[in-house]
């Protein structure tokens, strides 16, 4: 099941692979709603946002089991990740390396990529979100459906605190 093809750059492993499940022994598969779910995240937002930024877009937590999810700090209770709705991501170098942090061949840092892609969720007609949130090191997005996406808009410390933000006020973050 782990296999199956969510869209032309994503596939359902990128979504469930979790090394704390590993480790604590949880089983980490989503029900088949939830596949459905990650496909519209896939095609909402992921996928367009890969196709703008010509780079590859690195899940780092997507589909979550309840179990796992209770587990992870700062996890809500009510988290979009439980019914396959949300993923957690960076953007990844144009050319494969082995030394994070360090400048690309394209000139921009880890963080610069980050806030580029951030700027083109909010900017791009062919990009749609539920909830957008800015991490110093990641971007958490979500999708639910064109007619109920929030368009929620804010920043995070990576310590639990959160800031809602209007779009013009995002635009502005470097």
């Amino acid at each position: 099941m782990h296999n199956i093809i969510l869209s032309p750059h994503f596939c359902l492993h990128e979504f469930t692979e979790s090394p704390t499940a590993r480790k604590h022994g949880i089983e980490n598969s989503p029900p088949m709603e939830a596949v459905e779910n990650l496909q519209r995240l896939c095609l909402g937002t992921l996928e367009p946002l890969r196709e703008s930024l010509g780079l590859p877009i690195i899940i780092t937590s997507g589909y979550r089991s309840k179990r796992l999810n209770d587990i992870l700090l700062h996890s809500a209770h009510r988290s979009q990740h439980l019914v396959g709705s949300a993923a957690d991501f960076y953007v990844g170098w144009s050319v494969p390396s082995s030394r994070r942090g360090h400048t690309s061949q394209s000139g921009l840092s880890a963080r610069e990529r980050l806030i580029e892609a951030f700027r083109l969720i909010l900017t791009s007609p062919s990009i749609d979100y539920d909830q957008l949130i800015l991490y110093p090191n990641f971007i958490h997005v979500s999708y639910v459906s064109p007619k109920a996406n929030r368009h929620y808009i804010m920043t995070a410390n990576g310590r639990g605190q959160y800031r809602r933000i209007t779009k013009d006020v995002a635009l502005t973050i470097e």
